[in-house]
């Protein structure tokens, strides 16, 4: 019999109760290009994919339908420094960073003002940044996570890609060290949740910067708080916004006709605050050049073009339909004062929309929920003005994520004794239920299914019974415990028993087990 002395039993305990205690491992990834490091979990990322490894993995590459070079050049434009797939969940993590105009612009964005920071992060929220790559930011928010790490701007996001939804998550994004880094959290075949969030949560506690570099000789800041216009009907009108403190604010407008130019100056004030007046000399399409240059700063420059003719209802569109339509659409703009505006819609759902531009702006929010094709004729009419309008066509067409959301968030749960005693007053409504399959049968003549779904298991049989017509095959089997979406379509009578329970058409089941 093998024997203990009292020391050993002792460090035999510690030494259980410490590896009872440990946490569990994780593996720590550094970036050189940004100077940060960060920590996964073990046991969550089945594969994790840098550029580095990229060749190691092309059987894993392969089935994703993609190879290593492919990859390696996608990698690359995306500035993709880490790939994490967490399969159990549906979910990738992905750390990027990339040297963007931005990036140039603060180089670290704990080192601007107040106003940069605002800029940026309603840059998101109003959908100007990431928009034209299919992002929509349902919320952002600063976060300061303390020690050399400090603010992250938080977000919640839906992406699509070619009309479709492609995916939903949370990001966290900073600019610092010269590069746009963003830590991602995407989301696969269903809605984004806190489990998700908490997810990217356990993996930005880990992130660390090894190394912050010194600001360097930055561009001159540029904002402008009210937008240039593209047409005019006088010839002048002002530029505002915000710049370097007591930099030179310069606008060039040149003329496509002519190619004469005139040049209109404002200093900035200590504060940053600019304003320049434009006075064009003639009729015609110009380009304006806006610049600011500080002393200490390089300089910084947009272009716009801008149609002065005299007399012209002159309309600038801030937003306006695409080809591809999501769930709402926004047609607005600014125009003259006083003028009729009427936005009609043509499609699923149509409407006509009528509006006076007391305050020089309108604002049309229109419901494309729809699938179809819609036509927009938007007319601006004033006395003494010629009148104009503009057509947009697009086309709406849900995902199969989408549509599974809408039919969950239409859904009704009705009592099974309310839905059988007012049965009529239910028909039309998409309703859902959980039980159990309790018969399947196929009918050869009209070629669908019928599905018997028991609310009430007991201890043989079914009870609370409602009879589901499918036109395909449902996929379920006897006794599966199952949740149903389908539309109340009347009753189903028993015949010969003088018996009828709730009649649904099929939407679709899901596994409840």
């Amino acid at each position: 019999m093998r024997r203990y002395t009292l020391l050993s039993l002792v460090t035999l305990t510690l030494l259980m109760l410490i590896a009872a205690c440990a946490p569990a491992f994780a593996q720590t990834y550094s970036f050189n290009e940004i100077y940060a490091s960060i920590d996964l979990p073990d046991g969550v990322y089945s594969t994790v994919l840098t550029p580095d490894n990229l060749g190691n993995n092309t059987a894993f590459l392969t089935e994703n339908g993609t190879d290593a070079e492919t990859a390696a050049d996608d990698f690359a434009a995306q500035g993709i420094l880490l790939k994490a797939y967490d399969n159990e969940n549906d979910r990738i993590f992905v750390l990027s960073a990339l040297q963007t105009v931005d990036a140039q612009m603060y180089f670290d964005l704990n080192e601007q003002g107040e106003d940069m920071r605002r800029e940026f992060r309603v840059s998101h929220k109003d959908g100007t940044a990431y928009g034209i790559l299919g992002y929509t930011y349902s919320s952002s928010a600063w976060k300061n996570y303390g020690g050399n790490v400090l603010r992250f701007l938080n977000t919640q996001y839906t992406l699509r890609q070619a009309g479709e939804e492609s995916c939903q998550g949370y990001q966290k994004r900073t600019i610092r060290n010269g590069y746009t880094i963003t830590l991602d959290m995407q989301v696969y075949g269903r809605k984004a949740n806190e489990n998700d969030l908490k997810a990217l949560d356990k993996i930005m506690s880990s992130f660390q910067f090894t190394q912050i570099l010194p600001m360097p000789k930055l561009p001159a800041k540029l904002i402008l708080s009210s937008s240039v216009p593209a047409e005019i009907s006088e010839d002048t009108f002002t530029i505002r916004g915000i710049t370097t403190p007591k930099a030179e604010v310069t606008v060039t407008a040149m003329s496509l006709a002519s190619s004469d130019s005139v040049l209109f100056s404002d200093k900035a004030n200590s504060e940053g605050d600019f304003s320049v007046q434009v006075t064009l000399p003639a009729q015609g399409v110009y380009t304006l050049t806006i610049a600011a240059e500080g002393a200490e700063t390089l300089r910084t420059q947009f272009a716009h073009t801008v149609n002065f003719q005299r007399g012209l209802l002159a309309v600038t569109l801030t937003s306006q339909p695409g080809s591809v339509l999501s769930a709402q659409t926004e047609v607005s703009g600014s125009t003259l004062s006083g003028v009729e505006t009427q936005l009609v819609v043509t499609g699923p759902n149509g409407y006509t929309y009528n509006k006076s531009t007391e305050n020089k702006s309108f604002k049309f929010a229109v419901d494309t929920s729809l699938d179809g094709t819609y036509q927009f004729n938007l007319t601006f009419a004033k006395k003494g003005y010629t009148t104009r309008s503009f057509t947009f066509t697009g086309t709406r067409s849900m995902s199969a994520g989408e549509r599974i959301a809408t039919v969950r968030e239409d859904a009704s749960s009705p009592a099974y004794s309310k839905l059988k005693q007012n049965l009529s007053s239910y028909e039309g409504d998409i309703v859902t239920f959980t039980g159990y399959i309790a018969e399947i049968s196929h009918s050869q003549s009209v070629n669908e299914w019928t599905v018997v779904l028991g609310l009430t298991k007991l201890d043989s049989g079914y009870n609370d019974l409602i009879y589901v017509i499918c036109k395909e095959d449902p996929g379920v089997m006897p006794g599966q415990r199952v949740r149903l979406y389908g539309t109340v379509s009347g009753e189903f009578p028993i015949v010969n028993e003088d018996k009828s329970f709730p009649r649904c058409e099929l939407i679709f089941f899901e596994s409840a087990e």
